[in-house]
């Protein structure tokens, strides 16, 4: 099996396991206060369902919720993730500026819906 063929298979496998454990009513309401959600480098991906992205710095073989993490930076393809995956290992980790503090707030990590309508 060739590199990118491992990869597309990595990929695949991190997003089936993260879409097909079903979450609990707790775990839908609870966001962390360290959130891939929250984070600079999360985009929004409309693939990945509602509340799904990924990682704009980290990529396929990367694993923030192992100890210690795994972070990978070089390859072809983005991490995948969700809004609420806990992001407390990542040093990667940058918390954007919220203009809106509420369910509004743009999933955009560079510009609010408020800062687009400005420009």
């Amino acid at each position: 099996m060739g590199r990118r063929q491992s990869e597309w298979s990595e990929a695949r496998e991190d997003f089936l396991g993260a879409v097909e454990k079903p979450m609990s009513v707790e775990e839908r309401e609870h966001m962390p206060e360290k959130a891939c959600g929250k984070c600079k480098h999360f985009f929004a991906s409309s693939e990945l369902g509602t509340a799904g992205g990924q990682c704009l710095v980290l990529k396929t073989g990367s694993n923030i919720k192992t100890d210690p993490p795994k972070f990978v930076t070089e390859g072809e393809l983005n991490m995948q993730t969700d809004v609420r995956r806990e992001a407390a290992r990542c040093k990667y980790y940058e918390e954007m500026e919220l203009v809106d503090t509420d369910i509004s707030e743009a999933f955009d990590p560079r510009y609010s819906r408020h800062q687009r309508q400005r420009m």
